[in-house]
């Protein structure tokens, strides 16, 4: 009796198991994917240092602002940055062509709080009066006019590589302390779909920043 309770029960053991979910198996997939992602996030954040143009003159140095980010296709990106009076500065972008596309759209922008002054329309109430002059103790509301200054942000675009030959590097001396955003665009790949069929629209940027102190040139008064 006892053999044939187990050979009876044995088949519904095996199909409650078959039915049983897998979640070990489903917990490893997750865990590789997300390994995986991580992965590809933490050599995006040195793609500037391992696949950047540095520059052959040494005087220049690494700046501290330099970055790397997972940029999507069609999608303005920025980075804010803060250039310095008396420094040279040469901003260099690097970027994984076989997504972004062969060449990056790029734009230095200041980017400028400018003041105007608006006629704000709004109401008060004012007693009335009687024809003594004498207040009778009812109000009426009455239209009134304030200017009012605010403040607009614009753009001022100190450059823009689609005028010069798309190039992905610029060196230049700072006159003034400012705020600046570094502004890139990808236009894509060729090739819309990875071999796996997914979209393949998002891939590494880096952004090197390197500095010096602007030299003196020319003949100084004595």
């Amino acid at each position: 009796m006892r053999v044939w309770l187990l050979r009876r029960i044995s088949p519904t053991i095996e199909r409650k198991q078959e039915m049983k979910p897998n979640f070990r198996n489903a917990f490893a997939v997750v865990t590789v994917f997300g390994a995986m992602a991580v992965s590809a996030q933490y050599k995006c954040a040195d793609y500037h240092r391992l696949n950047g143009n540095l520059s052959t003159d040494k005087r220049f140095s690494i700046n501290g602002q330099s970055k790397s980010a997972m940029v999507q296709v069609g999608k303005e990106t920025e980075l804010n940055i803060v250039v310095y009076r008396g420094q040279d500065y040469r901003i260099s972008v690097s970027h994984d062509e076989k997504v972004l596309g062969e060449q990056l759209a790029v734009r230095l922008v200041e980017k400028v709080r400018v003041p105007t002054d608006e006629v704000v329309e709004g109401t008060t109430k004012e007693a009335i009066m009687d024809e003594d002059g004498k207040a009778t103790g009812t109000s009426q509301e009455v239209k009134t006019l304030e200017k009012k200054r605010t403040y607009k942000e614009e753009e001022k675009v100190l450059w823009d590589n689609t005028e010069h030959d798309m190039v992905n590097e610029i060196e230049f001396s700072c006159a003034a302390t400012k705020r600046i955003a570094i502004e890139v665009m990808a236009p894509g790949s060729n090739e819309e779909k990875s071999k796996k069929g997914a979209p393949n629209d998002i891939g590494c940027v880096g952004i090197l920043i390197e500095h010096m102190p602007t030299p003196s040139v020319g003949f100084e008064a004595r």
